[in-house]
């Protein structure tokens, strides 16, 4: 079969490693000059030296937030002397170039190549348009599946507050963070308390006169000199910021660790997906395309061990177009259905629809393993995130024994 693949970050360069075991013919379209996503530093924000936005959301000095034990191609483990388990954005790129070289992938990816629109032709069959990033030119091709790999860490998402717009301070987004010096000396307040708003903070809090950290469970969050937390922000006014305490604080830069949003502008409305408050819909397993079964979106999931969610997801995939399993479409959506459900029962919002979360991986790996007939993800992956999830420290090191296993030296 010929297959697209949409990106040459970590989901896209695992789609193509399975996709060439298995004998298809396969071109990989990235917009960049590079393998690896958003994890591929550059100085750069805004836009390139295209004119396209830049993906990428690194910043200098950025840690993983899991062990690298979990962030692994299940096929390819980083070398045996690398010890320690929190490992640097470099080390990471530097692995996933690894990976591509041994496995040959590169030849596979065009670069500087900007999928513009993707649009079903009939019930197997995709049609893409292709533009070429420095020239502009178009090119137009014909494809009997799609694999969807563009990531969600590259378009933010940015609260609406009261008095934002009257605000004279500057106001960014994490997106566009790269390094602490332009801060120094000024009073600084991260809205975000997830692991990017807490590091960034940390970082910045080194130069910064003083920062503010507002976010909704400060008590996981340890004050230090120079930061300090607050809860939430409920007024912005010309030069500062009111809190939901009554505390009112004056700040120089407010700078946005919110998220990002699930964005597919290279669909075509015939493709029949639909994203609300970052649910897409309607997805099987949070990866068919259940209007048209040939389209597979790789690495939606989050609050997951990402490399080992893509992984089965690829292989999920491929044993579809290999073997047809899937259930009827109605079956799908009732499926789906009872999903959707279940969750509003919870009052749960959209945008947490696709969170699984240490305490459903497991059973997620098993869903799609026992689906497909494939072999599932190490059940080890599963316990290890789940202990990481707990408590993370920079400083652990952990090492996984068989399938079922780690310790920590």
């Amino acid at each position: 079969m010929k297959i697209a693949i949409i990106g040459a970050g970590p989901s896209g360069l695992v789609s193509t490693k399975y996709s060439l075991d298995e004998g298809h013919e396969i071109d990989v379209y990235e917009q960049s000059g590079y393998i690896g996503g958003t994890w591929m530093y550059t100085d750069r924000i805004g836009v390139d030296e295209y004119g396209f936005p830049v993906h990428s959301s690194m910043y200098k000095g950025l840690m993983t937030n899991v062990p690298k034990e979990i962030m692994t191609f299940l096929d390819f483990p980083y070398p045996k002397q690398q010890t320690k388990s929190y490992i640097s954005q470099q080390e990471v790129i530097k692995y996933f170039n690894q990976y591509a070289d041994t496995f040959h992938l590169k030849e596979h990816i065009k670069y500087y190549k900007c999928v513009t629109c993707v649009e079903p032709l009939n019930n197997s069959n995709w049609s893409l348009i292709v533009s070429d990033v420095k020239s502009g030119s178009q090119e137009f091709y014909q494809f009997d599946s799609v694999f969807v790999c563009n990531g969600h860490y590259s378009s933010p998402t940015i609260p609406n507050i009261r008095g934002q717009s009257v605000y004279r301070g500057k106001q960014l987004h994490s997106h566009d963070y790269r390094k602490p010096e332009p801060y120094l000396n000024q009073r600084v307040l991260v809205v975000g308390g997830g692991s990017s708003g807490t590091d960034i903070a940390a970082k910045i809090a080194e130069l910064a006169d003083h920062v503010f950290l507002s976010c909704r469970h400060k008590e996981k969050i340890v004050s230090r000199k120079n930061l300090s937390t607050k809860p939430e922000i409920t007024e912005l006014s010309d030069y500062g910021a009111t809190f939901q305490d009554g505390t009112k604080e004056d700040v120089d830069v407010i700078l946005y660790c919110t998220g990002y949003a699930y964005t597919y502008p290279f669909l075509s409305e015939a493709c029949g997906i639909s994203v609300n408050d970052n649910w897409v819909y309607p997805l099987y397993k949070h990866i068919v395309n259940i209007n048209h079964p040939t389209m597979f979106f790789i690495g939606i999931p989050f609050l997951v061990p990402v490399i080992p969610v893509c992984d089965i997801q690829v292989r999920f995939s491929l044993a579809q177009l290999r073997k047809k399993f899937l259930p009827p479409l109605k079956r799908m959506l009732e499926e789906l259905e009872a999903y959707v459900n279940e969750r509003e029962l919870k009052n749960m919002p959209l945008r947490y629809y696709h969170k699984i979360g240490s305490e459903h991986l497991a059973e997620y790996f098993l869903e799609l393993s026992e689906a497909a007939g494939i072999p599932s993800v190490p059940f080890v992956i599963s316990k290890l995130y789940a202990r990481a999830r707990m408590d993370r420290n920079l400083e652990d090191c952990f090492q996984i024994v068989d399938g079922e296993h780690f310790i920590q030296l």
